[in-house]
């Protein structure tokens, strides 16, 4: 199935194609596009040992809400150590650095590597700051196509 980004407001849906009688049909996407905006643009669990967001600002000895580590609960359906998404959300809070920068990158390179084996090809992934101060943008690159996020530091 083929997702697509809406041109106005920036939502990702499944894309309908048209067909002779009117009725469109979910359209077929044959490059890994597809499967780059899910893994980029769905928040990963985060691990026991990552620090989450509301946790950088926390007062000591602060225990963490309930869903705080986020992630998709269809997960538990998959292979046991096989998680969806990206961890780039845990750097949300992060301080504007080199340290954020190259951990939102990992993240990024994290979430698509499952891509790549499965494809067998080479995903370029990077993340560079943007022009408003403050928002980090990482990209996923392959065959000519390019798949962004975006996460605000501090």
């Amino acid at each position: 199935m083929q997702m697509g980004v809406h041109p106005l407001t920036g939502g990702i849906d499944l894309v309908i194609a048209p067909s002779v009688v009117g009725r469109g049909r979910i359209a077929i996407d044959r490059t890994p596009v597809s499967s780059l905006l899910i893994a980029l643009g769905t928040d990963r669990r985060a691990d026991p040992d990552d620090i989450t967001p509301d946790m950088q600002t926390a007062l000591s000895g602060t225990e963490p809400v309930l869903f705080s580590r986020r992630g998709w609960v269809g997960d538990i359906l998959l292979p046991s150590g096989q998680r969806l998404g990206s961890r780039a959300w845990l750097y949300e809070r992060g301080k504007q650095n080199e340290e954020t920068r190259a951990g939102v990158a990992d993240a990024v390179a994290e979430a698509v590597a499952p891509i790549a084996d499965y494809h067998g090809i080479t995903i370029d992934t990077d993340a560079q700051w943007g022009h408003q101060r403050g928002w980090l943008i990482a990209t996923a690159s392959v065959l000519g196509f390019s798949v962004n996020t975006q996460v605000q530091t501090l």
